[in-house]
């Protein structure tokens, strides 16, 4: 009886996915590329980290300009479709809220990831103090706006 169980509880063990083995070993490449130049080469390592600070910014500020351009766009969309609306039938529900939560969604996941990045940047304490209270602030409004979508489901109305 205890053997039949021990059977069933025997553990399956997978092979380890070739992509994963890929990323292991350039991770531990790069380990130890890193630690040959931190001990041998220090203006190269100070001019490294402008370039890479120059490259986080930059990826940061792409990040903030699609999340505003998302809400741009997605203004644009639901006004539109607002109208429209509107014009054919004056008393049929828009959904315009509900799509326009979508937008807002998104956006602020594009803000959300920027914020990520930026925490990387950060020297002081303080400033990462206030990027972590933005990005549980962002995911808050995130999440509020997902419930507000959920509960208006299919029937909104305005």
């Amino acid at each position: 009886m205890v053997a039949e169980h021990m059977s069933e509880c025997v553990v399956n063990r997978k092979k380890i996915d070739s992509l994963t083995l890929t990323l292991l070993t350039v991770i531990a490449v790069l380990a130890v590329i890193g630690a040959i130049f931190s001990s041998e080469s220090a203006p190269f390592l100070s001019a490294m980290d402008e370039v890479i600070l120059t490259l986080l910014t930059a990826a940061t500020n792409i990040l903030y300009i699609i999340g505003g351009g998302v809400i741009f766009f997605g203004a644009c969309v639901v006004a539109v479709r607002f109208i429209q609306c509107k014009l054919s039938d004056s008393c049929k529900p828009s959904g315009a809220t509900r799509f326009l939560s979508g937008y807002l969604t998104l956006s602020l996941e594009f803000f959300i990831g920027a914020e990520i990045i930026k925490t990387t940047t950060t020297r002081t304490w303080e400033e990462f103090s206030v990027l972590i209270l933005i990005i549980f602030s962002r995911g808050l409004f995130s999440l509020i706006l997902y419930l507000e979508r959920r509960w208006h489901g299919a029937a909104e109305t305005e």
